[in-house]
């Protein structure tokens, strides 16, 4: 029996869909009962009407931050898929609870249920930024004296349990994607880069990262932990790209304007200072110096090991947008 934690969300609900022909097999946690729209709308990007296999699971409204629904959740289950996360952009404590308090609970319930293998959903966040400008690889380690975004720090001590876990005898494949493309979920995570820019935004950074399919992600994730292959990282990332090349990508295929304003380095700062101001008053701030750096960097990641490892080619990220802006129009305009 398999289990998948966060199966509403865009890997999750992704990775469900490779699982549609054997759905009573497959135990998919949920929180709250709408959320299953979300899986419904990305089955539904694969093929018109694909929507009423989502019923064919066996679903269970679960909380990773509540051990007694897990351990309901962890009976008779040999194989976890832990796609549940807190996403970038939501203050620190919910992310450290979700992120950590949440991952080491999965792991904590599935030692004690017997689990044989844990494949953790990590991000290229848990792995740092380069040095020197050198390209990431899975043998390079986070910076805790660095200048890291709360998500990262979270998402890295996520990792540490899994790691943990290995140590505990449970086998354990640790997947870092890069920022995921993918139908799903438009108004969190990277769908704001299609809902945005439909919305003609104009606005660019100056960095660049490594993308990826979320569709290559789970084929990655469902052929890795049903391998041999376990105890290691692996980092899944198709192309490194600016930024700028994304959304220009996007605008393209959405029949928008490419964004023209750039948001240099330094802008940015400034407008972080500014925002010291609402967060001495108690209010939220939502620009730090850290994500001014994250949104700034130039960082690309390797994916030699997953080309030498994995039985199929990355998708690349123009056929990508280009696929999932036509989903979009579909179901937005």
């Amino acid at each position: 029996m398999i289990l998948i934690t966060g199966a509403t969300g865009l890997v999750g609900g992704h990775l469900l869909y490779r699982f549609r022909e054997s759905g009573n097999n497959i135990i998919a946690l949920y929180r709250d009962l709408k959320t299953l729209d979300k899986t419904r709308e990305i089955f539904e990007s694969y093929e018109k009407g694909a929507s009423v296999q989502v019923d064919n699971f066996q679903w269970l409204q679960a909380d990773i931050l509540e051990i007694p629904s897990l351990e309901k959740a962890m009976e008779n289950i040999t194989t976890v898929y832990h796609c549940a996360a807190a996403i970038d952009g939501l203050d620190f404590e919910h992310l450290k609870s979700i992120n950590m308090r949440g991952t080491e609970n999965v792991i904590n319930v599935a030692i004690a249920s017997g689990v044989k293998k844990l494949c953790h959903v990590s991000s290229i966040a848990a792995l740092g930024e380069s040095i020197n400008g050198s390209t990431v690889n899975e043998d390079d380690y986070f910076n805790l004296d660095g200048l890291n975004t709360e998500y990262a720090i979270t998402k890295f001590g996520a990792e540490m349990e899994a790691w943990r876990a290995t140590q505990e005898k449970l086998e354990v494949v640790i997947v870092n994607p890069g920022i995921i493309l993918g139908e799903g979920n438009w108004e969190n995570g990277s769908g704001q880069l299609f809902s945005n820019t439909a919305r003609s935004n104009r606005f660019y950074t100056t960095g660049s990262s490594g993308f990826v399919d979320v569709r290559d992600v789970v084929k990655a994730m469902q052929e890795l932990t049903e391998s041999g292959y376990t105890n290691d990282r692996m980092i899944l990332v198709s192309e490194n790209k600016s930024y700028k090349d994304i959304l220009d990508y996007i605008a393209i295929s959405l029949n928008r304007k490419k964004p023209s304003i750039k948001l240099s380095k330094s802008l940015l700062t400034a407008i972080s200072y500014l925002l010291k101001i609402p967060n001495l008053l108690g209010l939220k701030r939502k620009l730090n110096t850290a994500t001014v750096n994250s949104l700034s960097s130039k960082t690309s990641y390797s994916n030699e090991n997953a080309k030498k490892t994995l039985s199929f080619d990355f998708i690349s990220t123009q056929e990508t947008i280009e696929r999932v802006c036509k989903f979009y129009k579909q179901r937005k305009y």
